[in-house]
């Protein structure tokens, strides 16, 4: 935070030509911040328990997704791929990137994934 309190502080430095219209603090934070936040990177956490693959891993989610294991390359490739990337590159359907994507982060915060029957 005090990263961008210093930045707040500098704009000063960051010119911009008088024909276009000044930033205001607000903006500016919310610029500042949008670009740092997606850089961050997806932590990998380590296969554990009896899941030792992705295809394991997207087999024991439920939901038709292991029929998707093909899509991607390694544990590492799914842990790190993200929505646009599901969406455009490996063209999934919306409602199982979304399962995916909310089935890793419960991955990263420690719960062991189960089948949700619908």
């Amino acid at each position: 935070m005090s990263f961008l309190r210093s930045i707040l502080l500098n704009r000063s430095s960051f010119h911009l030509p008088s024909s276009e219209i000044s930033i205001s603090k607000i903006a500016f934070a919310t610029l500042i911040f949008r670009q740092y936040s997606q850089n961050k990177q997806k932590s990998i956490p380590p296969p554990r328990g009896s899941i030792t693959t992705h295809k394991e891993f997207l087999e024991k989610i439920g939901r038709d997704c292991g029929s998707l294991a093909d899509k991607f390359r390694d544990w590492d490739h799914l842990f790190t791929a993200s929505s646009g990337e599901m969406k455009d590159v490996l063209e999934l359907p919306t409602r199982q990137r979304r399962w995916i994507l909310a089935w890793t982060q419960h991955y990263r915060d420690g719960l062991d994934p189960y089948n949700i029957p619908i």
